[in-house]
C-alpha cells in the first residue's frame, strides 16, 4: 500500500486534485477529467478501475499483486493522464 500511495502522490497536481485510501485501496480524484473517461482509457491499456462520483476512480488491486505488476499498472495510469 505504501508503494501504491507514494506513486499516486507523484501524479501531476494539475490533473489529480486528491488521492485517498488505505492499503491497496485508493481513490484518485481528477480536477479536469471525468472518471469514466479515465477508466475507459485505462481499460484500453489493460488496467481495470472503477468510476465513482464523477471525477473519481477507485483502484483495488489484488492482494497478491507483485511490485513489478503494481509498477506496471501505475506506469499505465501516469501515461493515461499525461
Amino acid at each position: 500500500g505504501d508503494r501504491l500511495h507514494a506513486r499516486l502522490a507523484e501524479l501531476p497536481s494539475t490533473v489529480v486534485s486528491r488521492v485517498s485510501g488505505r492499503g491497496l485501496w485508493a481513490g484518485v480524484t481528477f480536477s479536469s477529467l471525468s472518471g469514466r473517461f479515465v477508466c475507459e482509457q485505462l481499460a484500453g491499456a489493460g488496467v481495470l478501475a472503477k468510476e465513482t462520483h464523477g471525477s473519481t476512480i477507485r483502484l483495488a488491486p489484488p492482494l497478491i499483486i507483485t511490485e513489478a505488476e503494481l509498477d506496471w499498472a501505475l506506469d499505465r495510469i501516469a501515461e493515461t493522464i499525461s
